[in-house]
């Protein structure tokens, strides 16, 4: 399939059971789930390489708490009206900070930026840098909350 292409046809209520189960702890072994989902571990393992294989499964990660490792700053910076092009503008914020998570939107602005800092200073100097690029806005995260997850919801 090609990227953002639905390979929904693939994809049934026993790979969907696994998901979940991988989403909620992606540690779990094999056995652990093949007993869970009732087949074969070579079964469920086939199915985990096709996921893989056609990109449905892209990681198996964890959750990190990047407040206990002292980046306790969760900011938004939503920029428009760039004065360079993208692919250079995206060059360059990445030599400021590499964490940061760049989206093209619709609406107001052209592009949302997500990062992690440690200080209000280092976010001060990302936007002073930025600034030059284009029109600036900044939204500091005081609370997270989260939904369930989209896995958990089909």
């Amino acid at each position: 399939p090609k990227k953002g292409e639905a390979i929904v046809d693939t994809i049934d209520d026993t790979d969907l059971k696994i998901l979940k189960l991988l989403s909620a702890d992606s540690r779990i072994r094999i056995k652990d789930l093949s007993k869970t989902v009732m087949m074969s571990e070579p079964s469920v393992k086939r199915r985990i390489e096709k996921m893989v294989d056609i990109g449905v499964l892209r990681n198996f990660t964890i959750d990190i708490d990047y407040s206990k490792l002292g980046f306790s700053i969760h900011f938004y910076i939503k920029i428009s009206y760039l004065t360079i092009h993208f692919n250079e503008f995206i060059k360059r914020a990445r030599q400021l900070n590499p964490d940061l998570s760049i989206d093209s939107v619709t609406g107001e602005e052209n592009y949302i930026m997500q990062g992690r800092a440690q200080t209000i200073a280092e976010v001060e100097k990302l936007l002073a840098a930025l600034m030059s690029y284009g029109k600036v806005s900044t939204s500091i995260i005081l609370e997270e909350t989260t939904g369930k997850k989209l896995i958990d919801l089909l």
